[in-house]
């Protein structure tokens, strides 16, 4: 029976020396309670990214008046070793915290941050705060956030990432980790080659007066071919009577960055106007200027715009200068043909005012009128629309 006494003995010491291992274990592991519903968003989770904002979530366990951000490549487990990762810093910016009521108080080292901020879990669900100027890792990957609360900011500056003992983190309150992918940036090119389209048509052969211009210069296009004048006797003439008009229609688009400028050149050197078939050396018909317009009785041809589109989507498509409008009948031309029309790369007479253009459409009337001892003949000139980019 001896025997018997004797084990049960050593039964009751080993039980009691279990029930102190309890004792001593428990206290250690149950002094930080688990951070809930963590995550971590990022504004940028590219490789290398600089001024990365960080938006850390989470809900408390318990109060507490500041907390530990601890950024690893290796794990995300509290108490284990925390590699720095390879670029990564919240120095460089150096990191701030940006939302109200939290502040940075101190950048530890290049992946550790302290924030203070009362956390008072009777009043906030969530904890939600911002971490801006942050430089991303330097490599793809995993990249784990550790969350640890602390009693008091004191603490919180002394907090270790891999204690000898749990008691070393004086003042724990909650701790939890997270993850976060960072990528490689996503490379996305295209080349878009210089454009654009210029037309020019005269009225619709089925509907007078009508440009058959469609989007993309499509459509049945006539020649734009004018003959200025009233019909007499089968003939298209002159007369001081009237004003006579002839109109043609255009449509410009064009990705040119600076936009377009459209230009009018005639062939008519040295006048400008229109000059007599029979006397190429006379200017009988001549320009109508820059200013005022054109008059019944007075021997001038000029050219008046259209209605000159602008939008904020297609882009725009007006006079190039003040010489020209869609009241008054114009054409500039300067003697010796330096310049004007009659220069070597005509008068500009429409815009896309410094930027891209779509499917711009504007009709052109050009007018005319004689004196009545104007010399009788065929009067003429070519001209021609000439549109440049600006690339």
């Amino acid at each position: 029976m001896e025997s018997l006494k004797l084990i049960d003995r050593k039964a009751r010491y080993i039980a009691a020396a279990g029930a102190l291992i309890l004792a001593t274990l428990i206290p250690a592991l149950a002094m930080a309670a688990p951070l809930e519903e963590r995550s971590v968003a990022l504004s940028s989770s590219s490789v290398s990214a600089t001024g990365v904002t960080y938006e850390v979530n989470f809900t408390a366990q318990g109060d507490a008046e500041a907390l530990v951000l601890d950024f690893c490549s290796n794990t995300p487990l509290y108490g284990e070793d925390c590699t720095t990762p390879g670029g990564f810093s919240l120095s460089a910016g150096p990191a701030t915290s940006t939302t109200t009521g939290f502040t940075d108080e101190n950048v530890v080292d290049a992946n550790t941050m302290r924030i203070t901020g009362t956390i008072d879990v009777s009043t906030e669900d969530e904890i939600s705060l911002e971490v801006a100027g942050v430089t991303n890792p330097n490599t793809a990957g995993p990249l784990y956030v550790r969350i640890i609360t602390f009693d008091t900011a004191v603490n919180a500056n002394a907090y270790v990432s891999n204690p000898v003992e749990p008691a070393v983190n004086t003042g724990l309150v909650d701790e939890g980790g997270a993850a976060v992918s960072i990528t490689p940036t996503i490379g996305v090119s295209g080349a878009v080659l210089e454009t654009m389209t210029f037309c020019v048509s005269g009225e619709d052969a089925g509907d007078p007066g009508e440009s058959p211009i469609t989007a993309n210069c499509g459509g049945t296009l006539t020649p734009p071919t004018l003959r200025l004048g009233q019909d007499v006797g089968g003939v298209i003439a002159l007369n001081s009577a009237a004003v006579y008009e002839g109109t043609i229609f255009t449509q410009l688009s064009t990705n040119a960055a600076g936009g377009a400028i459209v230009s009018l050149k005639s062939s008519a050197a040295g006048c400008g106007g229109l000059i007599r078939s029979s006397d190429t050396s006379a200017c009988n018909i001549l320009p109508a200027g820059t200013t005022g317009t054109i008059d019944p009785g007075e021997a001038l041809f000029g050219l008046k715009l259209g209605t000159q589109p602008t939008d904020p989507t297609d882009g725009d498509l007006e006079a190039a200068s003040a010489n020209y409008d869609s009241t008054n009948f114009r054409l500039n031309y300067v003697s010796g043909n330096g310049s004007g029309v009659t220069g070597p790369y005509g008068d500009p007479i429409l815009t896309t005012n410094n930027a891209p253009a779509n499917n711009r459409n504007i009709d052109l009337t050009f007018g005319a009128s004689v004196t009545n001892n104007t010399p009788a003949g065929n009067y003429a000139a070519d001209l021609s629309l000439i549109a440049t980019g600006k690339f």
